[in-house]
């Protein structure tokens, strides 16, 4: 065979030798990536991504940075936290105009990264970033067999990274998309819990006409009411602002409403005692850290007349017609919950006809416009005196509409809820 024959055989026997490789490589990266995308969380797809990166190789060390989700993984040798947190801050110096790196190339303004990366011998930089404000790095040490990486290698290497930071991105939003909707369920459970605490009708009187409007700012409230058993012609009323808000506070209202359901039926007509008691109880289970603003009422139907508790409560506004005057219902003592023993205050307010009782939370007066004036509670009082001849469902009605004009579309600042209640 000619010398020119020879050469062309061994010319044809490298490309096969190459495409063979090529072929091989093709197939493994197909593989990775059907099992990389197949994995649901960070650590399964870092798992499979060195696995089948320094498999491939033959290297021992190696780690991957992606700036854009804080990740910094490493295999084959160990950093103290320190030294790591060092290396995050010097990265920026490598910039971001360059491809593949031999670590004993780094200019000087870069030494400090030299030191760490040759200390954990590494010896090859790759950049994998997704864009010049995500930045992405992988680091590779020498083969097993001490061989230097061939540019084969660094391809093969920046292709596998690629794919491993995509699948990364989407473990990432898969999880967060669970994390939602585990979110989505909380909420739900905490509105179905808030739901179930509410009165589910209003209660009929001979002598006392009710309105009620309750709107809570998001889908889980800190608000809450209740209408109580009645006994010998007399009705608990209640309403409350539960500290913070979602999950927490509905699990906070519904353990507070059973305290108080099991309450009133021993102290029923020792409101004193009614709301000491029940500060104790919660404070037991919040530890003093969760409070609840509290106002009670014992309305009794025949005698026209109402026996009060206010536990840091807005004080409710008593808008008498009859005397021509407006009176704020305080008497009572500290929000419940914050102190393990409290003394509470009663006091009985007898009514006459057309005298009306306006009960709400601290989201009432508040309602804002988009000059940032609350509505406040003498616009209230105001709205009450004009249109006292309404019934009180009318009353709580025309308020809220009033106030949403006042607030030109603005969205509420807190929850809303309001009780009137008029003697007819």
């Amino acid at each position: 065979m000619r010398n020119g024959q020879v050469e062309e055989a061994a010319k044809i026997n490298s490309l096969k030798k190459e495409l063979k490789l090529k072929e091989f490589q093709f197939n493994s990266i197909f593989e990775f990536s059907e099992s990389i995308y197949s994995a649901f969380d960070i650590d399964s797809v870092l798992r499979i991504f060195f696995s089948t990166l320094m498999g491939q190789l033959g290297v021992s060390r190696a780690f991957i940075y992606d700036s854009n989700n804080k990740l910094f993984r490493k295999r084959g040798f160990k950093s103290s936290e320190p030294e790591i947190e060092a290396f995050y801050k010097n990265l920026k110096k490598l910039g971001n105009n360059w491809l593949y790196l031999k670590v004993e190339d780094l200019k000087p303004n870069a030494k400090k990264i030299q030191e760490f990366l040759f200390k954990e011998k590494i010896y090859y930089l790759i950049n994998v970033s997704q864009s010049e404000k995500k930045m992405g790095i992988l680091g590779l040490g020498l083969k097993l067999n001490q061989k230097e990486l061939t540019q084969e290698n660094m391809e093969y290497a920046f292709f596998v990274s690629k794919f491993a930071l995509s699948a990364v991105e989407n473990a990432i939003l898969i999880n967060n998309l669970i994390e939602s909707k585990r979110v989505e369920r909380e909420i739900q459970i905490a509105r179905d819990i808030q739901l179930s605490l509410l009165p589910q009708s209003v209660p009929q009187l001979k002598n006392f006409e009710m309105g009620v409007i309750y709107r809570p700012i998001s889908d889980v409230g800190g608000d809450y009411y209740d209408i109580l058993k009645e006994h010998k012609g007399a009705l608990p009323i209640l309403i409350a602002d539960v500290e913070g808000k979602g999950l927490s506070a509905a699990l906070l209202a519904a353990s507070s409403q059973a305290i108080l359901h099991s309450l009133n039926e021993l102290y029923f007509f020792e409101p004193g005692k009614f709301i000491s008691k029940a500060n104790s109880l919660i404070h037991d289970f919040t530890k003093g850290q969760r409070f609840i603003t509290l106002f009670w009422m014992l309305v009794e139907d025949e005698k026209k007349s109402i026996t009060y508790v206010n536990a840091g409560h807005v004080p409710p506004i008593l808008v008498s017609r009859s005397r021509n005057c407006v009176t704020r219902l305080t008497t009572g003592g500290f929000l419940t919950g914050f102190i393990g023993e409290a003394e509470y205050e009663k006091e009985t307010v007898t009514l006459e006809l057309g005298d009306i009782i306006a009960v709400f939370t601290d989201g009432v007066p508040e309602v804002a416009n988009w000059e940032d004036q609350d509505y406040g509670e003498e616009a209230i009082v105001d709205f009450i005196k004009k249109n006292s001849h309404l019934s009180a469902v009318q009353l709580t009605e025309g308020l809220l509409d009033e106030m949403l004009v006042f607030s030109k579309g603005k969205t509420f600042r807190d929850d809303f809820t309001l009780i009137i209640l008029k003697v007819t």
